[in-house]
């Protein structure tokens, strides 16, 4: 699993107080899929890469996993199931473009550390909440047992990002960010990249 266990347990708790999603599905080969959201990002997971200690991080806040087929919101009121919700992340809408990942970063409302990301095809500049580039770890991978590293992120002017490779995917939204509505117009068609070293 390609993400940082600590930052998504710290996502996890901020989606607890208003309800974090979890749910259990079983793909066609028949492996266990664990599937969780907050309000504005969501995991899709093989079960059989998920570490431990994140297991052990879902169980202690919620109590419980789901059955295979069963999805509910968690909060500190309890567990509560949720029927005819999506349970898997839905890719449609993700082609094959890619977005650069700058090292601008911009402090939004309420003090949130946004990274820029940049289409270099358009010069168009999206605003992300950070914690979605420090989640990404690609020293969790297990490469022994055929997971594949992520690179670049997947995206969808409408969706925002999709990081994902064979056994886990990240989706989260892209932030409207009205405090630097004129920074971010100015930048736009400027190649913020980052500069790739000369060999």
């Amino acid at each position: 699993m390609f993400l940082s266990t600590s930052v998504l347990n710290n996502l996890m708790k901020k989606a607890y107080k208003t309800g974090l999603v979890v749910a259990r599905t079983q793909d066609a080969q028949g492996n266990d899929w664990l599937y969780l959201a907050g309000s504005y990002w969501e995991v899709s997971v093989n079960k059989d890469f998920i570490p431990k200690k994140t297991l052990g991080d879902i169980i202690t806040l919620i109590g419980e996993l789901p059955k295979p087929g069963e999805r509910f919101k968690a909060t500190k009121e309890g567990n509560q199931i949720e029927i005819e919700m999506p349970m898997a992340i839905n890719e449609e809408g993700f082609g094959t473009d890619t977005l650069t990942i700058t090292d601008v970063i911009l402090i939004g409302t309420q003090g949130t550390a946004q990274r820029l990301l940049q289409d270099e095809l358009t010069g168009r500049i999206y605003p992300i909440n950070n914690v979605f580039i420090s989640i990404i770890n690609n020293a969790m991978i297990e490469n022994e047992r055929g997971e594949y590293s992520v690179t670049e992120p997947f995206f969808n002017p409408i969706r925002g990002i999709l990081w994902k490779n064979n056994v886990c995917k990240l989706r989260a939204h892209f932030r409207t960010d009205d405090k630097n509505i004129k920074v971010l117009k100015s930048l736009k068609g400027v190649d913020i990249t980052p500069e790739v070293p000369e060999e």
